[in-house]
């Protein structure tokens, strides 16, 4: 089992969704990175279900608590470990999974790998609560990336047939004020009347969700193997419901002419700018100075109230389902911080990759 992201920065998750805490430890990070606990319990708490109606109504406080590899608020050079401890667990409505897998969850997937050992309840370490994982770690880097000048926006621009239509620039506050995390009011308002409407019908929708990195240097990524797409898509898809990743006009290049989609160089502030942004500021694997921009795709949430057709694994013959349990009716809504500190841990990779082994975000 691969439970571990490693190159120059190496990050494990352990724990699962109805255990009693899940985790993580990141090595790699140089001794004197400052811990901002505040910044920590920020982005744990816009993770954390049960925060509005619009969510999961399972009820966790998302405290990490670090055991390891931090002396006085700063990183020792050590191991950082982290546990957070699952607090509201409710195991029983998920019994009549362990024969009975949820259509298009991963417990089949679990079955045919571990068999009757496998972890079902609640997904298992398949389940979007390992997400916290992801976030405890990606916030202790945050705010090292933000010393640099480095800044990460991520925010729902699609759910369903809604999307934001302008352009303007978002902020975090814009992001953050409005519980679908989509930061255009007319959008946020439609979009919440949706779920709304999903949760009493017991249904779910899918989004997408656009990342901008502004100040992200130059030179970040190696070519092919390791590009900067590469990392960032590998770590992407360690998130549960992701199913695609385009980088500045991905599949709108299918739509394009050259002429069209060119990003014309000129010079700002003696620094070399491209006229448009079509590439998602990478250019043959490598960052190119302009803003890395990408959009990734979530599914609708699987478990839904509908009853569904599914096999009995014990006897095996055809059966139906009712999935019973609290989930988000959307899971964009609360992958939003996932994205942004999985984001910041990609980046920081590269970085150190790149042979600014001191960095600490000075």
């Amino acid at each position: 089992m691969s439970f571990t992201f490693k190159d120059a920065l190496s990050l494990s998750i352990f724990g699962s969704s109805h255990g009693p805490y899940v985790g993580f430890t990141l090595s790699g990070i140089p001794a004197g990175l400052k811990i901002d606990s505040e910044e920590i319990d920020l982005w744990m708490s816009r993770r954390a279900p049960g925060k509005n109606i619009l969510t999961t109504q399972r009820k966790e406080s998302d405290q990490v608590e670090l055991i390891s590899g931090i002396n006085d608020g700063f990183s020792d050079g050590g191991a950082i470990t982290g546990i957070i401890r699952n607090m509201d667990v409710v195991s029983k409505t998920y019994s009549e999974l362990k024969d009975r897998p949820r259509p298009g969850h991963g417990d089949i997937s679990l079955y045919y790998k571990y068999g009757r050992f496998r972890n079902f309840q609640g997904g298992g370490f398949l389940s979007g609560r390992m997400t916290a994982c992801l976030v405890g770690a990606g916030s202790i880097i945050l705010s090292a990336l933000r010393m640099r000048g480095i800044d990460i926006l991520s925010y729902i621009d699609s759910m369903g047939e809604i999307s934001i239509q302008d352009d303007r620039k978002f902020t975090e506050m814009d992001i953050y004020s409005h519980e679908t995390r989509m930061p255009d009011l007319e959008a946020h308002n439609k979009a919440s009347s949706l779920i709304m409407d999903l949760i009493k019908n017991g249904d779910s929708t899918g989004a997408s969700i656009k990342t901008i990195i502004k100040n992200c240097p130059p030179g970040l990524g190696e070519p092919f193997f390791d590009s900067f797409e590469s990392v960032i898509s590998h770590l992407m898809f360690s998130i549960p419901g992701l199913k695609g990743i385009e980088f500045g006009s991905g599949f709108g290049f299918t739509r394009l002419t050259g002429m069209q989609a060119r990003d014309e160089f000129y010079i700002d502030e003696g620094k070399i700018r491209t006229m448009e942004n079509h590439n998602g500021g990478i250019l043959g694997g490598i960052s190119s100075g302009m803003p890395i921009e990408f959009r990734v795709a979530m599914k609708p949430t699987s478990s839904i109230r509908a009853t569904q057709n599914t096999v009995n694994l014990e006897t095996m013959e055809n059966d139906q389902i009712n999935v019973k349990g609290r989930h988000d009716p959307c899971i964009a809504i609360r992958a939003v911080p996932v994205i942004t500190c999985v984001s910041a841990i990609a980046v920081y990779d590269l970085i150190l990759r790149s042979g600014t082994a001191n960095f600490r975000g000075k």
